[in-house]
């Protein structure tokens, strides 16, 4: 009996220790934000304060249309004390091994239409799915509040959104991925967003993997958000700015919720169930609405070191830059759809193209053919401008010796003469 009492002394003892670092870890949950928002109205919200999914906002299924099991699609999930709980079991299948490979996948969507979000060009539509909008929008402050898998080994949880525009089978719509962060790296926040041909966004990946500024995301609930304006995309951890995209999708997404593993994102350990918990999901409007870019398709390419623009008023074949009005033609391009995801720029003026075919290191413009790769570039995201990468010479754009004239060369990412925005007209 005195063992007992003394073990139960020590353990009392332990206890009372032991609940202010209870407390204390549960402390270290971001509370979550009210729903009034200043200067925002709430056009969406999800408290997941029921016990099923509502469905006329949810899919429970992973873009069924691509796989012939459509059942190899469906999210496995759990709702209480308000929180969606998702999950990955060691017997998930493979959701479409003949076009997917190992990938498992738990998720759910407010979005479905055949041929949407044709990641592999290979891949056929399976079979017709029934149109499904449960929530599709432009522009917005998009936030999540989450708890993130604590299991390790390969795989990732991702909150991303998908544009609906094209409804072909080139579905050539863009994709924002808030949250695609890896198990195997939880004390990072993993963001990525393409254009996948969308000609008015991103001809490359834009990607960020970097350390969260404070707090332990595996282990503890934090907020996400994502503010979408026409220009930019700017993404917030636990309401603090994070990082800056500047370039924007200019059509409605739709949402996908859901947790991966057997991906890009690594093989599987043996702990199960893998899962990931979400608070709420939530998107706000702001208030007076958003100016839509210009119609008229144009962009004037601004230099991050000079602040001048290129353009090609001095007629010489080569491209300068300089301080020319917003209204002269010579300063405005269009962006156009070049193969494999590379993009062409169109001067208005006299609708020619930026090119480096004569090799002498600087950028020239002219009539070339659209399968001249001289004439095709991409655009990486460097600290929120981009980067011109030829793809012939695999140079960037810049303006290094200051000569007047655009050049390309082997420059430093982290130079401001090779980085540059995009103004819309």
């Amino acid at each position: 009996m005195r063992l007992k009492r003394s073990l139960l002394s020590a353990m009392f003892s332990l206890g009372m220790v032991l609940l202010p670092a209870l407390q204390s870890a549960a402390a270290a949950d971001f509370p979550a934000n009210p729903t009034v928002k200043s200067g925002y109205t709430l056009d969406f919200q999800e408290e997941f304060n029921g016990s099923t999914l509502e469905s006329a906002k949810w899919l429970d299924y992973y873009l069924p249309h691509w796989t012939s099991t459509r059942e190899n699609a469906k999210a496995r999930y759990t709702i209480a004390n308000g929180v969606l709980t998702e999950r990955l079991d060691a017997d998930t299948p493979s959701w479409n091994a003949q076009y997917d490979s190992t990938v498992k996948i738990s998720s759910i969507q407010t979005y479905e239409k055949d041929w949407w979000h044709r990641f592999n060009y290979s891949m056929p539509n399976d079979h017709h799915e029934p149109d499904f909008n449960g929530y599709s929008t432009k522009y917005g402050y998009f936030e999540i509040r989450a708890k993130e898998s604590n299991v390790g080994g390969g795989g990732h949880q991702a909150w991303w959104m998908v544009g609906t525009e094209d409804t072909s089978s080139g579905s050539n719509n863009s994709e924002v991925d808030i949250i695609e962060t890896f198990f195997s790296k939880p004390q990072t926040w993993r963001i990525a967003a393409y254009g996948w041909g969308d000609p008015t966004f991103l001809s490359a990946w834009t990607l960020y993997e970097d350390p969260v500024p404070s707090g332990t995301p595996s282990s503890e609930y934090h907020i996400y958000a994502m503010d979408w304006t026409p220009t930019s995309l700017k993404f917030y951890y636990d309401n603090q700015l994070y990082k800056t995209i500047n370039d924007a999708p200019n059509m409605k997404m739709g949402m996908i919720l859901g947790i991966y593993t057997d991906a890009g994102s690594g093989v599987h350990n043996n702990v199960w169930p893998k899962a990931w918990s979400v608070d709420y999901v939530r998107v706000w409007k702001l208030n007076g609405g958003y100016t839509e870019p210009p119609s008229s398709g144009y962009y004037r390419i601004k230099n991050r070191q000079t602040g001048q623009y290129i353009h090609i008023e001095d007629k010489t074949g080569k491209a300068q830059y300089g301080s020319v009005p917003v209204t002269y033609w010579s300063s405005q391009w269009s962006k156009e759809t070049a193969p494999d995801g590379y993009v062409r720029y169109k001067n208005r003026w006299n609708g020619q193209y930026l090119h480096t075919a004569d090799l002498n290191g600087n950028v020239q413009y002219g009539d070339v053919l659209a399968t001249d790769q001289s004439s095709q570039w991409s655009e990486e995201s460097v600290s929120g401008y981009l980067r011109l990468e030829n793809r012939s010479s695999g140079q960037y754009m810049h303006t290094e010796q200051l000569t007047g004239y655009v050049q390309y060369g082997a420059v430093p990412s982290t130079y401001w003469t090779s980085q540059w925005t995009f103004e819309p007209v």
